[in-house]
């Protein structure tokens, strides 16, 4: 089959010019994208234009072909690059607008136009860099992008400098405004997109506002039951808390909530706060000092608070006389470096070194003793006995205990009764009598484990390994820092509902 070339007076032959190739005029086709269609329609026509022949009929336009003279690459573009100047046969198309000058204005055309689309993609980047380093709270205002504010700086100076002292005042005022036109529409639509973004990032960023309208949050970053009782602690801590220009006061008591509730490293809390390691770990110090006045609601209740609160099943076991609940948790610590300290934390039962505390609690469910702390090393029986733990009690109380808590004698000093289960102690077994004293105290006694795995799980802190730094004292601070960790998450427990149904 022989090939013509379209075009008016070009001559150009397949038979006879072989080393020429031939190009279809563009076919829109109803199996392509929409965006596809309206472009390949838009080139077809401009096509058609260019080649001027009034006798082409468009059923028949797949058998018109154009010859590699009409374009500058000898050959046309793509379909979607719009701006190049083969994106149409323009060469040698039989006018007096196809000659070298105009040939040139094309390629420079396409050049300005190769030049705004780079520009205009590094304002997107720069905006999307920018928008994610910059602060929400300090970039409410547009004008402090200074990167992407530069770069329309130099968008405006490209697209405002003539290229060509030939190019007449109207060309350049038409394409400077379609420009500037475009450049707003995209500006725009960027300030919306980033405004939605900062709107988001409010929703996830931890503050104040953010909290108060969720306590579903709060309680799962900070352990507190609501917003209303994590306010109060506020209160309470804020004039403690140290004064820093990178957080405010908010911010400090979110920093040692969700060190105890997450028990995240200090640099997780760095890079959320924006601070660095040695700040966190300064104010996470500095806020376990504050908070640990919270230890007064470690308080051991009145008689009369007791049997009002005494739940039933207490009652139908011993009446109102349960005074308290005792047991000792331990805490894992790492691996002292002197043999005497290694040896005073060591813990026979954990077969690690640990942390002890002996902890109490009411029948209602709270906690209301703790004692210091102690090397994992210590007996029960021993802490007990040191920790002025019977001068809270009055004489006809009764405490229960596990079988290491061999107190009876000191309790009946006190004017007290320690409910402890039997021993066998050479016995083949024990009584009917005992196993159901043994029972009814076990079922009761359960719950100073269910109140130590509360804490465990509220504040997973108490769960790692506690670092060597924790445990140091000084002649300024007599007190280790655990036992201020361990007395303020006991101290936010109790601000929670109780495990116990009445």
């Amino acid at each position: 089959m022989v090939l013509f070339c379209a075009v008016n007076n070009c001559g150009s032959r397949g038979n006879r010019e072989t080393q020429l190739s031939y190009f279809r005029v563009p076919k829109v086709r109803k199996e392509e994208g929409k965006h596809k269609r309206e472009l390949k329609g838009q080139q077809q026509r401009k096509w058609l234009a260019n080649i001027g022949r009034g006798d082409m009929k468009i059923e028949k336009i797949g058998t018109y072909r154009v010859c590699s003279l009409h374009f500058i690459k000898n050959k046309p573009a793509a379909w979607d690059d719009v701006n190049n100047p083969d994106w149409a046969p323009t060469v040698n198309m039989g006018r007096g607008d196809d000659n070298e000058q105009g040939i040139q204005r094309a390629q420079e055309r396409h050049a300005r136009a190769t030049r705004r689309e780079s520009i205009k993609a590094d304002v997107v980047a720069a905006q999307a860099s920018v928008a994610l380093q910059v602060d929400a709270e300090q970039a409410d205002d547009y004008e402090n992008f200074e990167p992407v504010l530069e770069v329309h700086r130099q968008l405006d100076i490209e697209t405002q400098t003539p290229v060509k002292e030939t190019m007449d005042t109207s060309t350049q005022t038409d394409m400077c405004g379609v420009d500037i036109t475009v450049l707003e529409a995209q500006l725009y639509q960027k300030n919306k997109e980033l405004t939605k973004a900062r709107q988001e990032a409010a929703k996830i960023k931890l503050t104040q506002e953010s909290l108060s309208k969720d306590d579903k949050k709060v309680r799962f970053y900070t352990g507190l039951p609501t917003f209303a009782v994590l306010m109060l602690i506020y209160d309470y801590v804020k004039d403690k808390l140290t004064k820093r220009r990178s957080l405010t006061h908010f911010q400090q008591l979110l920093i040692v909530l969700m060190k105890l509730r997450l028990a995240v490293p200090h640099e997780d809390l760095a890079y959320r706060f924006l601070v660095s390691n040695a700040t966190i770990s300064r104010v996470f110090t500095s806020g376990i000092d504050a908070l640990h006045g919270l230890s007064k609601l470690i308080i051991w209740p009145e008689r009369d608070v007791l049997w009002k609160t005494m739940p039933m099943q207490f009652r139908r076991t011993f009446g109102k006389r349960v005074a308290v609940i005792i047991d000792c948790f331990e805490i894992f610590c790492d691996r002292p470096t002197s043999l005497e300290a290694r040896a005073q934390t060591w813990s026979n039962y954990k077969h690690h070194n640990t942390i002890k505390f002996l902890i109490g609690i009411t029948p209602c469910g709270a906690i209301s003793f703790l004692s210091a702390a102690w090397g994992g090393r210590g007996t029960d029986k021993t802490i007990t006995l040191s920790s002025q733990f019977f001068d809270n009690l009055l004489p006809g109380d009764v405490i229960l205990a596990d079988r290491g808590f061999d107190i009876k004698d000191a309790a009946g000093f006190h004017g007290c009764q320690a409910e402890i289960p039997a021993f066998v102690r050479g016995k083949a077994q024990l009584s009917a009598l005992d196993v159901e004293k043994t029972r009814e105290i076990a079922n009761l006694r359960i719950h100073v484990e269910r109140v130590i795995g509360g804490v465990r799980q509220k504040f997973p802190f108490l769960s790692h390994t506690v670092p060597l730094e924790y445990m140091i004292t000084n002649s300024e601070n007599q007190v280790p820092k655990i036992d201020k960790i361990v007395r303020v998450c006991c101290a936010l427990f109790n601000l929670n509902d109780s495990i116990m149904s009445q």
